[in-house]
Protein backbone atom coordinates (compact mmCIF):
# COMPACT_ATOMS: atom_id res chain seq x y z
CA UNK A 1 0.00 0.00 0.00
CA UNK A 2 2.48 2.41 0.62
CA UNK A 3 4.86 1.68 -2.47
CA UNK A 4 1.51 2.47 -4.64
CA UNK A 5 1.37 5.94 -2.76
CA UNK A 6 4.37 6.67 -3.28
CA UNK A 7 4.05 5.73 -7.16
CA UNK A 8 0.70 7.98 -7.24
CA UNK A 9 2.14 10.32 -5.01
CA UNK A 10 5.01 11.14 -7.50
CA UNK A 11 2.75 10.89 -10.38
CA UNK A 12 0.68 13.87 -9.49
CA UNK A 13 3.94 15.90 -8.21
CA UNK A 14 5.54 15.73 -11.57
CA UNK A 15 1.96 17.20 -13.42
CA UNK A 16 1.91 20.28 -10.86
CA UNK A 17 5.10 20.79 -11.40
CA UNK A 18 5.15 20.72 -15.41
CA UNK A 19 2.25 23.31 -14.47
CA UNK A 20 3.76 25.74 -12.73
CA UNK A 21 6.59 26.06 -15.41
CA UNK A 22 4.16 26.37 -17.98
CA UNK A 23 2.26 28.97 -15.71
CA UNK A 24 5.50 31.33 -15.58
CA UNK A 25 5.16 33.79 -18.66
CA UNK A 26 7.91 33.55 -20.84
CA UNK A 27 7.51 36.83 -22.70
CA UNK A 28 8.18 39.18 -19.69
CA UNK A 29 10.96 40.81 -20.09
CA UNK A 30 12.95 42.36 -16.94
CA UNK A 31 15.73 43.88 -18.46
CA UNK A 32 18.06 43.02 -16.33
CA UNK A 33 21.41 44.18 -17.02
CA UNK A 34 23.00 41.23 -18.37
CA UNK A 35 19.97 40.69 -20.37
CA UNK A 36 19.29 37.25 -19.30
CA UNK A 37 16.11 35.47 -18.63
CA UNK A 38 13.70 37.44 -16.18
CA UNK A 39 11.81 33.65 -15.03
CA UNK A 40 14.67 32.04 -14.62
CA UNK A 41 14.51 32.50 -10.73
CA UNK A 42 11.02 31.40 -10.69
CA UNK A 43 11.39 28.35 -12.33
CA UNK A 44 14.86 27.39 -10.24
CA UNK A 45 12.25 28.05 -7.20
CA UNK A 46 9.41 25.13 -8.91
CA UNK A 47 12.49 22.85 -9.50
CA UNK A 48 13.95 23.57 -5.70
CA UNK A 49 10.31 22.85 -4.54
CA UNK A 50 9.78 20.36 -6.90
CA UNK A 51 13.40 18.40 -5.60
CA UNK A 52 12.55 18.87 -1.58
CA UNK A 53 8.71 17.75 -2.02
CA UNK A 54 10.32 14.54 -3.69
CA UNK A 55 12.97 13.91 -1.30
CA UNK A 56 10.22 14.49 1.23
CA UNK A 57 7.83 12.25 -0.33
CA UNK A 58 10.95 9.50 -0.71
CA UNK A 59 11.54 9.87 3.13
CA UNK A 60 7.83 9.64 3.71
CA UNK A 61 7.34 6.20 1.64
CA UNK A 62 10.36 4.94 3.71
CA UNK A 63 9.05 5.94 6.64
CA UNK A 64 5.60 4.52 5.67
CA UNK A 65 7.28 0.94 5.42
CA UNK A 66 8.97 1.29 8.63
CA UNK A 67 5.85 2.07 10.82
CA UNK A 68 3.73 -0.61 8.83
CA UNK A 69 2.51 -2.28 11.76
CA UNK A 70 1.02 1.02 13.29
CA UNK A 71 -2.59 1.74 12.77
CA UNK A 72 -4.57 2.91 10.15
CA UNK A 73 -5.67 5.95 10.91
CA UNK A 74 -1.73 7.42 11.72
CA UNK A 75 -0.79 6.53 8.08
CA UNK A 76 -4.02 8.05 7.30
CA UNK A 77 -3.18 11.37 8.83
CA UNK A 78 0.38 11.06 7.75
CA UNK A 79 -0.65 10.71 4.38
CA UNK A 80 -2.87 13.49 4.20
CA UNK A 81 -0.64 15.50 5.98
CA UNK A 82 2.10 14.69 3.47
CA UNK A 83 -0.14 15.43 0.68
CA UNK A 84 -0.84 18.73 1.97
CA UNK A 85 2.40 20.07 2.43
CA UNK A 86 3.27 18.78 -1.77
CA UNK A 87 -0.05 20.19 -2.84
CA UNK A 88 0.23 23.61 -1.55
CA UNK A 89 4.00 24.58 -1.04
CA UNK A 90 4.22 27.31 -2.15
CA UNK A 91 0.89 28.65 -0.21
CA UNK A 92 2.57 27.88 3.11
CA UNK A 93 3.68 30.68 5.19
CA UNK A 94 6.40 31.03 7.15
CA UNK A 95 3.95 30.20 10.42
CA UNK A 96 2.30 27.43 8.84
CA UNK A 97 6.08 26.29 7.52
CA UNK A 98 6.97 26.51 11.58
CA UNK A 99 3.80 24.34 12.18
CA UNK A 100 4.66 21.46 9.73
CA UNK A 101 8.47 21.35 11.71
CA UNK A 102 6.64 21.07 14.83
CA UNK A 103 3.95 18.54 13.83
CA UNK A 104 7.24 16.73 11.74
CA UNK A 105 9.28 16.43 15.15
CA UNK A 106 6.02 14.95 16.68
CA UNK A 107 5.52 12.71 14.40
CA UNK A 108 8.92 11.45 14.79
CA UNK A 109 8.36 10.99 18.35
CA UNK A 110 4.87 9.12 16.97
CA UNK A 111 6.83 6.67 15.40
CA UNK A 112 9.74 6.37 17.95
CA UNK A 113 6.61 5.89 20.18
CA UNK A 114 5.33 3.36 17.56
CA UNK A 115 8.18 1.03 17.44
CA UNK A 116 8.27 0.43 21.40
CA UNK A 117 4.64 -0.28 21.55
CA UNK A 118 4.96 -2.44 18.76
CA UNK A 119 7.70 -4.21 20.84
CA UNK A 120 5.64 -4.00 24.14
CA UNK A 121 2.87 -5.98 21.93
CA UNK A 122 5.46 -8.30 20.94
CA UNK A 123 6.46 -8.60 25.04
CA UNK A 124 2.46 -9.21 25.43
CA UNK A 125 2.22 -11.28 23.20
CA UNK A 126 4.63 -13.64 24.09
CA UNK A 127 4.04 -13.44 27.81
CA UNK A 128 0.69 -14.70 26.69
CA UNK A 129 2.04 -17.30 24.82
CA UNK A 130 3.84 -18.15 27.80
CA UNK A 131 1.16 -18.10 29.74
CA UNK A 132 -0.81 -20.26 27.96
CA UNK A 133 1.76 -22.41 27.54
CA UNK A 134 2.38 -23.01 31.52
CA UNK A 135 -1.72 -23.31 32.14
CA UNK A 136 -1.51 -26.07 29.63
CA UNK A 137 1.23 -27.59 31.38
CA UNK A 138 -0.65 -27.32 34.55
CA UNK A 139 -3.83 -28.87 33.34
CA UNK A 140 -1.29 -31.60 31.83
CA UNK A 141 -0.08 -32.40 35.32
CA UNK A 142 -3.10 -32.19 37.10
CA UNK A 143 -4.28 -34.84 35.23
CA UNK A 144 -1.57 -36.82 35.05
CA UNK A 145 -1.67 -36.96 38.87
CA UNK A 146 -5.41 -37.64 39.07
CA UNK A 147 -4.31 -40.93 37.24
CA UNK A 148 -1.82 -41.36 39.11
CA UNK A 149 -3.49 -41.06 42.74
CA UNK A 150 -6.60 -43.12 40.98
CA UNK A 151 -3.98 -45.89 40.08
CA UNK A 152 -2.73 -45.25 43.58
CA UNK A 153 -5.87 -45.49 45.00
CA UNK A 154 -6.30 -48.73 43.50
CA UNK A 155 -3.46 -50.51 44.36
CA UNK A 156 -3.77 -49.22 48.06
CA UNK A 157 -7.36 -50.67 48.15
CA UNK A 158 -6.26 -53.98 46.59
CA UNK A 159 -3.41 -53.74 49.59
CA UNK A 160 -5.97 -53.06 52.34
CA UNK A 161 -8.19 -55.39 51.05
CA UNK A 162 -5.27 -58.18 51.34
CA UNK A 163 -4.02 -56.51 54.47
CA UNK A 164 -7.48 -56.95 55.70
CA UNK A 165 -7.53 -61.09 54.55
CA UNK A 166 -3.86 -61.12 56.12
CA UNK A 167 -5.18 -59.85 59.82
CA UNK A 168 -7.57 -62.13 59.88
CA UNK A 169 -6.28 -65.14 59.07
CA UNK A 170 -2.63 -64.44 61.22
CA UNK A 171 -4.84 -63.45 63.67
CA UNK A 172 -6.97 -66.53 63.85
CA UNK A 173 -3.65 -68.66 63.51
CA UNK A 174 -1.93 -66.46 66.41
CA UNK A 175 -4.67 -66.78 68.30
CA UNK A 176 -4.74 -71.03 68.18
CA UNK A 177 -1.00 -70.59 68.77
CA UNK A 178 -1.52 -68.53 71.92
CA UNK A 179 -4.46 -71.14 73.06
CA UNK A 180 -2.72 -73.80 72.26
CA UNK A 181 0.80 -72.35 73.75
CA UNK A 182 -0.77 -71.65 76.91
CA UNK A 183 -2.35 -75.14 77.30
CA UNK A 184 1.17 -76.71 76.60
CA UNK A 185 2.44 -74.25 79.74
CA UNK A 186 -0.40 -75.02 81.84
CA UNK A 187 0.33 -78.52 81.40
CA UNK A 188 3.84 -78.02 81.85
CA UNK A 189 3.13 -76.20 84.99
CA UNK A 190 1.11 -79.32 86.18
CA UNK A 191 4.28 -81.80 85.09
CA UNK A 192 6.31 -79.68 87.25
CA UNK A 193 4.20 -79.30 90.20
CA UNK A 194 3.39 -83.26 89.98
CA UNK A 195 7.72 -83.54 89.83
CA UNK A 196 7.77 -81.26 92.95
CA UNK A 197 4.61 -83.53 94.82
CA UNK A 198 6.57 -86.75 94.17
CA UNK A 199 10.50 -85.59 94.94
CA UNK A 200 9.90 -82.76 97.08
CA UNK A 201 12.96 -81.02 95.58
CA UNK A 202 11.94 -77.80 94.36
CA UNK A 203 11.40 -75.74 97.73
CA UNK A 204 14.60 -74.19 97.23
CA UNK A 205 15.29 -70.62 95.84
CA UNK A 206 16.60 -72.31 92.75
CA UNK A 207 13.62 -75.09 92.20
CA UNK A 208 10.65 -72.08 93.10
CA UNK A 209 12.83 -70.02 90.70
CA UNK A 210 12.93 -72.93 87.74
CA UNK A 211 9.29 -73.12 88.21
CA UNK A 212 8.59 -69.50 87.47
CA UNK A 213 10.94 -69.99 84.37
CA UNK A 214 7.87 -72.14 83.39
CA UNK A 215 5.34 -69.63 83.92
CA UNK A 216 7.33 -66.71 82.23
CA UNK A 217 7.87 -69.13 79.45
CA UNK A 218 6.95 -67.46 75.79
CA UNK A 219 8.65 -70.00 73.74
CA UNK A 220 7.68 -73.66 72.75
CA UNK A 221 11.37 -74.60 72.83
CA UNK A 222 12.81 -77.47 70.20
CA UNK A 223 10.94 -80.56 70.22
CA UNK A 224 12.02 -83.27 68.04
CA UNK A 225 10.30 -86.96 67.33
CA UNK A 226 8.12 -85.53 70.56
CA UNK A 227 10.45 -85.46 73.00
CA UNK A 228 11.51 -82.06 74.53
CA UNK A 229 15.28 -80.88 73.82
CA UNK A 230 17.44 -78.80 76.07
CA UNK A 231 18.07 -75.18 74.99
CA UNK A 232 21.37 -74.12 73.05
CA UNK A 233 21.73 -71.05 74.67
CA UNK A 234 22.42 -69.91 78.39
CA UNK A 235 20.55 -66.73 77.52
CA UNK A 236 16.87 -65.31 76.16
CA UNK A 237 13.91 -67.85 76.71
CA UNK A 238 14.88 -71.37 76.79
CA UNK A 239 11.13 -72.33 76.47
CA UNK A 240 9.43 -75.17 77.43
CA UNK A 241 10.52 -77.99 76.09
CA UNK A 242 14.18 -77.06 77.82
CA UNK A 243 12.65 -77.15 81.25
CA UNK A 244 10.26 -80.33 80.95
CA UNK A 245 13.89 -82.19 79.16
CA UNK A 246 15.91 -80.84 82.72
CA UNK A 247 12.84 -82.98 84.66
CA UNK A 248 12.92 -85.72 82.90
CA UNK A 249 16.51 -86.18 83.07
CA UNK A 250 16.67 -85.37 87.16
CA UNK A 251 13.72 -88.11 87.10
CA UNK A 252 15.29 -90.60 85.23
CA UNK A 253 18.32 -90.32 87.99
CA UNK A 254 15.95 -89.89 91.31
CA UNK A 255 13.83 -93.35 90.30
CA UNK A 256 16.35 -95.39 91.43
CA UNK A 257 18.30 -93.12 94.11
CA UNK A 258 14.82 -91.70 95.45
CA UNK A 259 13.61 -95.34 95.90
CA UNK A 260 10.62 -94.66 93.26
CA UNK A 261 11.79 -98.63 91.32
CA UNK A 262 11.89 -100.34 94.97
CA UNK A 263 9.09 -99.30 97.37
CA UNK A 264 7.85 -100.42 100.72
CA UNK A 265 4.74 -102.16 101.11
CA UNK A 266 2.74 -102.33 103.84
CA UNK A 267 -0.80 -102.98 104.85
CA UNK A 268 -2.41 -100.75 108.38
CA UNK A 269 -5.73 -100.88 109.57
CA UNK A 270 -6.05 -98.47 112.44
CA UNK A 271 -9.02 -97.78 114.61
CA UNK A 272 -10.85 -94.43 114.73
CA UNK A 273 -12.76 -95.41 118.37
CA UNK A 274 -9.67 -96.48 120.00
CA UNK A 275 -7.04 -94.66 118.36
CA UNK A 276 -8.36 -91.27 117.02
CA UNK A 277 -11.28 -90.59 119.97
CA UNK A 278 -9.64 -92.25 122.55
CA UNK A 279 -12.78 -94.49 123.36
CA UNK A 280 -12.61 -97.57 125.69
CA UNK A 281 -13.27 -100.75 124.11
CA UNK A 282 -15.94 -102.40 125.13
CA UNK A 283 -19.17 -101.81 126.89
CA UNK A 284 -18.23 -99.38 128.93
CA UNK A 285 -17.35 -96.90 126.06
CA UNK A 286 -20.54 -97.65 123.59
CA UNK A 287 -22.41 -95.06 125.08
CA UNK A 288 -19.70 -92.10 124.73
CA UNK A 289 -19.08 -93.83 121.05
CA UNK A 290 -22.85 -93.29 120.24
CA UNK A 291 -23.20 -89.97 121.45
CA UNK A 292 -19.68 -89.41 118.85
CA UNK A 293 -22.21 -90.98 116.23
CA UNK A 294 -24.58 -89.10 116.76
CA UNK A 295 -23.14 -85.88 117.16
CA UNK A 296 -22.02 -86.69 113.83
CA UNK A 297 -25.96 -87.00 111.86
CA UNK A 298 -26.05 -84.47 109.15
CA UNK A 299 -29.53 -83.85 108.43
CA UNK A 300 -28.77 -82.88 104.48
CA UNK A 301 -25.56 -84.22 103.70
CA UNK A 302 -25.23 -81.64 100.93
CA UNK A 303 -25.14 -78.93 103.67
CA UNK A 304 -21.70 -79.53 103.68
CA UNK A 305 -19.47 -77.98 100.51
CA UNK A 306 -16.76 -80.58 101.02
CA UNK A 307 -19.34 -82.89 100.18
CA UNK A 308 -21.34 -81.55 97.25
CA UNK A 309 -17.92 -80.98 95.73
CA UNK A 310 -15.98 -84.40 96.22
CA UNK A 311 -18.15 -86.78 96.29
CA UNK A 312 -19.53 -88.20 92.83
CA UNK A 313 -23.23 -88.50 92.64
CA UNK A 314 -24.52 -88.12 96.26
CA UNK A 315 -27.14 -85.85 95.17
CA UNK A 316 -30.20 -87.89 94.36
CA UNK A 317 -32.44 -84.99 91.81
CA UNK A 318 -35.12 -85.32 93.77
CA UNK A 319 -34.56 -81.93 95.93
CA UNK A 320 -34.79 -84.04 99.03
CA UNK A 321 -32.07 -83.53 101.94
CA UNK A 322 -29.79 -86.42 101.80
CA UNK A 323 -29.43 -87.54 105.72
CA UNK A 324 -25.76 -89.32 106.37
CA UNK A 325 -23.47 -89.36 109.15
CA UNK A 326 -20.05 -87.19 108.66
CA UNK A 327 -16.81 -88.60 110.70
CA UNK A 328 -13.88 -85.87 110.64
CA UNK A 329 -10.70 -86.76 111.64
CA UNK A 330 -6.82 -85.48 110.23
CA UNK A 331 -4.00 -87.96 109.92
CA UNK A 332 0.03 -87.32 110.54
CA UNK A 333 3.59 -88.69 110.72
CA UNK A 334 5.40 -87.48 113.58
CA UNK A 335 7.66 -89.32 116.22
CA UNK A 336 6.08 -90.33 119.67
CA UNK A 337 2.52 -89.78 117.60
CA UNK A 338 0.21 -92.38 115.84
CA UNK A 339 -1.53 -92.24 112.51
CA UNK A 340 -4.20 -89.78 114.16
CA UNK A 341 -1.66 -87.49 115.52
CA UNK A 342 -2.18 -88.83 119.62
CA UNK A 343 0.46 -89.68 121.95
CA UNK A 344 1.52 -93.52 120.84
CA UNK A 345 -0.16 -95.59 122.99
CA UNK A 346 -0.33 -99.45 123.11
CA UNK A 347 -2.02 -100.89 120.55
CA UNK A 348 -1.80 -97.75 118.34
CA UNK A 349 -0.26 -97.60 114.64
CA UNK A 350 2.26 -95.26 112.87
CA UNK A 351 4.24 -94.89 110.19
CA UNK A 352 8.23 -93.96 110.18
CA UNK A 353 9.88 -90.28 109.55
CA UNK A 354 12.26 -92.47 107.64
CA UNK A 355 10.40 -92.57 104.46
CA UNK A 356 10.05 -89.27 103.23
CA UNK A 357 6.78 -89.85 101.17
CA UNK A 358 4.19 -92.83 102.49
CA UNK A 359 1.51 -92.66 100.09
CA UNK A 360 -1.46 -94.93 99.73
CA UNK A 361 -2.36 -97.64 96.87
CA UNK A 362 -5.52 -98.55 98.06
CA UNK A 363 -7.96 -97.83 101.33
CA UNK A 364 -10.80 -99.50 102.89
CA UNK A 365 -13.34 -99.37 105.52
CA UNK A 366 -14.38 -101.59 107.91
CA UNK A 367 -17.45 -101.28 110.28
CA UNK A 368 -17.40 -103.40 112.96
CA UNK A 369 -20.79 -104.65 115.02
CA UNK A 370 -22.33 -103.77 111.51
CA UNK A 371 -25.70 -106.30 111.19
CA UNK A 372 -26.64 -107.63 108.04
CA UNK A 373 -23.50 -107.42 105.63
CA UNK A 374 -22.05 -110.11 103.84
CA UNK A 375 -18.37 -110.59 102.88
CA UNK A 376 -17.50 -112.78 100.08
CA UNK A 377 -14.34 -114.68 100.22
CA UNK A 378 -11.92 -116.25 97.95
CA UNK A 379 -13.82 -119.74 98.86
CA UNK A 380 -17.06 -118.97 98.28
CA UNK A 381 -18.39 -118.63 101.69
CA UNK A 382 -18.81 -115.52 103.70
CA UNK A 383 -17.32 -113.75 106.65
CA UNK A 384 -19.93 -111.87 108.76
CA UNK A 385 -19.96 -110.33 111.93
CA UNK A 386 -21.72 -113.68 113.67
CA UNK A 387 -18.84 -115.72 111.90
CA UNK A 388 -18.58 -117.55 108.79
CA UNK A 389 -21.88 -119.68 107.19
CA UNK A 390 -22.50 -121.91 104.15
CA UNK A 391 -23.31 -120.43 101.16
CA UNK A 392 -26.62 -122.58 101.60
CA UNK A 393 -27.65 -121.03 105.14
CA UNK A 394 -29.38 -118.12 105.44
CA UNK A 395 -28.16 -115.53 107.50
CA UNK A 396 -29.57 -115.02 110.49
CA UNK A 397 -29.00 -111.42 110.07
CA UNK A 398 -32.72 -110.87 108.80
CA UNK A 399 -34.56 -111.87 112.44
CA UNK A 400 -32.22 -108.81 113.64
CA UNK A 401 -34.05 -105.83 114.60
CA UNK A 402 -31.13 -103.62 113.71
CA UNK A 403 -30.23 -105.35 110.27
CA UNK A 404 -29.10 -103.36 107.62
CA UNK A 405 -28.78 -104.04 103.95
CA UNK A 406 -25.84 -106.07 102.97
CA UNK A 407 -24.10 -103.65 100.75
CA UNK A 408 -23.89 -99.98 101.93
CA UNK A 409 -21.86 -97.47 100.51
CA UNK A 410 -19.40 -94.89 101.86
CA UNK A 411 -16.73 -92.10 100.71
CA UNK A 412 -14.02 -91.17 101.81
CA UNK A 413 -12.25 -88.00 101.09
CA UNK A 414 -9.30 -85.92 101.64
CA UNK A 415 -10.02 -82.29 101.71
CA UNK A 416 -7.52 -81.21 103.62
CA UNK A 417 -3.32 -80.44 103.05
CA UNK A 418 -1.17 -83.39 101.45
CA UNK A 419 1.99 -83.30 104.03
CA UNK A 420 5.15 -85.23 102.96
CA UNK A 421 9.22 -84.46 103.47
CA UNK A 422 11.46 -83.59 101.55
CA UNK A 423 13.81 -86.18 100.66
CA UNK A 424 16.66 -85.95 103.26
CA UNK A 425 19.45 -86.31 100.56
CA UNK A 426 22.02 -84.53 103.17
CA UNK A 427 20.81 -85.90 106.00
CA UNK A 428 18.53 -83.33 106.41
CA UNK A 429 14.50 -83.25 105.55
CA UNK A 430 11.89 -80.65 105.38
CA UNK A 431 8.20 -80.56 105.75
CA UNK A 432 6.10 -80.03 102.50
CA UNK A 433 2.22 -79.27 102.14
CA UNK A 434 0.40 -79.42 99.23
CA UNK A 435 -3.39 -78.05 98.37
CA UNK A 436 -4.23 -81.05 95.97
CA UNK A 437 -6.55 -80.33 93.49
CA UNK A 438 -7.47 -83.78 92.00
CA UNK A 439 -8.95 -82.27 87.88
CA UNK A 440 -9.90 -84.15 84.90
CA UNK A 441 -7.29 -83.91 81.69
CA UNK A 442 -10.25 -82.90 79.10
CA UNK A 443 -10.79 -84.75 75.40
CA UNK A 444 -9.29 -82.50 72.80
CA UNK A 445 -11.77 -83.81 70.75
CA UNK A 446 -14.68 -85.43 72.22
CA UNK A 447 -15.06 -88.36 69.34
CA UNK A 448 -17.89 -89.47 71.21
CA UNK A 449 -19.53 -86.59 71.53
CA UNK A 450 -20.38 -86.54 75.15
CA UNK A 451 -22.75 -84.38 77.12
CA UNK A 452 -20.65 -82.41 79.08
CA UNK A 453 -18.07 -81.85 75.81
CA UNK A 454 -20.00 -79.82 73.49
CA UNK A 455 -17.47 -77.66 72.12
CA UNK A 456 -15.02 -77.65 69.39
CA UNK A 457 -11.21 -78.03 69.86
CA UNK A 458 -10.09 -74.75 68.10
CA UNK A 459 -12.38 -71.59 69.21
CA UNK A 460 -11.27 -68.10 70.39
CA UNK A 461 -11.86 -68.35 73.78
CA UNK A 462 -12.18 -72.21 74.76
CA UNK A 463 -9.65 -74.47 73.36
CA UNK A 464 -11.02 -77.32 75.57
CA UNK A 465 -14.04 -79.42 75.29
CA UNK A 466 -14.84 -78.98 78.59
CA UNK A 467 -13.09 -76.87 81.66
CA UNK A 468 -9.46 -77.54 82.33
CA UNK A 469 -9.42 -77.52 85.77
CA UNK A 470 -12.80 -79.63 86.72
CA UNK A 471 -12.64 -81.52 89.80
CA UNK A 472 -12.20 -85.22 89.84
CA UNK A 473 -14.89 -86.52 92.09
CA UNK A 474 -14.54 -89.35 94.42
CA UNK A 475 -16.97 -92.34 93.90
CA UNK A 476 -18.70 -94.77 96.76
CA UNK A 477 -17.06 -97.76 97.91
CA UNK A 478 -18.32 -100.89 99.90
CA UNK A 479 -17.27 -101.64 103.34
CA UNK A 480 -16.74 -104.34 105.06
CA UNK A 481 -18.14 -105.37 108.79
CA UNK A 482 -14.67 -107.34 109.49
CA UNK A 483 -10.88 -106.41 109.50
CA UNK A 484 -10.62 -110.30 108.27
CA UNK A 485 -11.84 -109.11 104.60
CA UNK A 486 -7.99 -107.07 104.52
CA UNK A 487 -6.11 -110.08 105.46
CA UNK A 488 -5.26 -111.00 101.62
CA UNK A 489 -1.86 -110.86 101.01
CA UNK A 490 -0.56 -107.46 99.88
CA UNK A 491 1.57 -108.76 96.94
CA UNK A 492 0.74 -110.24 93.94
CA UNK A 493 2.98 -112.13 91.51
CA UNK A 494 6.56 -110.65 90.43
CA UNK A 495 6.17 -108.57 94.04
CA UNK A 496 3.58 -105.89 93.00
CA UNK A 497 0.99 -104.79 95.33
CA UNK A 498 -2.68 -106.58 95.17
CA UNK A 499 -4.72 -104.91 97.52
CA UNK A 500 -7.88 -106.71 98.87
CA UNK A 501 -10.98 -106.77 96.44
CA UNK A 502 -12.68 -104.68 99.08
CA UNK A 503 -10.61 -101.54 99.15
CA UNK A 504 -10.61 -98.74 96.88
CA UNK A 505 -7.66 -97.55 94.61
CA UNK A 506 -9.06 -93.66 93.69
CA UNK A 507 -6.96 -92.72 96.69
CA UNK A 508 -4.00 -93.97 94.74
CA UNK A 509 -0.81 -91.15 94.82
CA UNK A 510 -2.48 -89.36 97.80
CA UNK A 511 -0.04 -88.90 100.94
CA UNK A 512 -1.42 -90.39 103.70
CA UNK A 513 -0.27 -87.94 105.67
CA UNK A 514 -3.28 -85.07 105.55
CA UNK A 515 -4.94 -82.46 107.32
CA UNK A 516 -8.28 -83.44 107.45
CA UNK A 517 -10.64 -86.39 106.06
CA UNK A 518 -13.66 -87.22 105.72
CA UNK A 519 -15.66 -90.69 105.92
CA UNK A 520 -19.40 -89.84 104.29
CA UNK A 521 -22.09 -92.79 105.14
CA UNK A 522 -25.27 -91.65 103.42
CA UNK A 523 -28.50 -93.04 104.93
CA UNK A 524 -30.11 -94.43 101.83
CA UNK A 525 -27.44 -96.96 101.29
CA UNK A 526 -28.48 -98.26 104.94
CA UNK A 527 -32.24 -98.87 104.55
CA UNK A 528 -35.11 -97.34 102.14
CA UNK A 529 -35.81 -94.84 105.18
CA UNK A 530 -32.53 -93.32 106.01
CA UNK A 531 -33.31 -92.29 109.25
CA UNK A 532 -34.30 -95.32 110.30
CA UNK A 533 -31.31 -96.66 108.98
CA UNK A 534 -29.28 -94.20 110.79
CA UNK A 535 -30.51 -95.18 114.01
CA UNK A 536 -29.61 -99.05 113.55
CA UNK A 537 -26.01 -98.07 112.50
CA UNK A 538 -25.59 -96.00 115.48
CA UNK A 539 -26.84 -98.73 117.75
CA UNK A 540 -25.37 -101.33 115.97
CA UNK A 541 -21.40 -100.09 114.95
CA UNK A 542 -19.29 -100.48 117.83
CA UNK A 543 -16.25 -99.39 115.72
CA UNK A 544 -14.99 -97.54 112.38
CA UNK A 545 -11.73 -99.07 111.08
CA UNK A 546 -9.37 -97.50 108.10
CA UNK A 547 -6.96 -100.42 106.47
CA UNK A 548 -4.63 -98.40 104.15
CA UNK A 549 -2.36 -100.17 101.82
CA UNK A 550 0.70 -98.30 101.92
CA UNK A 551 4.15 -97.64 99.67
CA UNK A 552 7.02 -95.66 100.98
CA UNK A 553 10.48 -94.34 99.72
CA UNK A 554 13.22 -93.67 101.72
CA UNK A 555 14.54 -90.82 99.83
CA UNK A 556 18.41 -91.32 100.52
Amino acid sequence: MGVLWYDTSKSGLDDQVKAALAAIPKSFIAGTANGGDVTSGAQAGVLQAYGLAKFQLTAGNLLSQFAGGASILAKENYISLREALIIKPLMLDVKHKQQVLELDATLGELQQTLSTINQKLQELDQAQNDYRALAAEGDRLIAVRQVERQRVSAIIQGYRSRDAAFRVFRNEKLERYKTLFDLAARYSLLAANAYDYETGLLNSDAGRSFINRIISARALGVIQNGEPQYAGSSTGDPGLSSALAEMKADWDVLRGRLGFNNPDAYGTTVSLRQEDRRILPGTDGDSVWQDYLQGSVRANLLDDADVRRHCLQIDTGSGLPIPGIVLEFSTSINPGENLFGRPLAAGDNAFHRSAFATKIFAAGVALEGYVGMNNPVANGSAVGGGGAVSPGEPPSSLLNPQALASTPYVYLIPVGLDAMRSPPLGDVSTLRTWQVQDVTIPMPFNVGASDFSRKNFYQTTDSLSEPLFDVRKHQAFRPVSTTAAFNADIYGGGGSLKPSQFTNRRLIGRSVWNSKWKLVIPGDTLLNDPKEGLARFINSVKDVKFHFVTYSYSGN
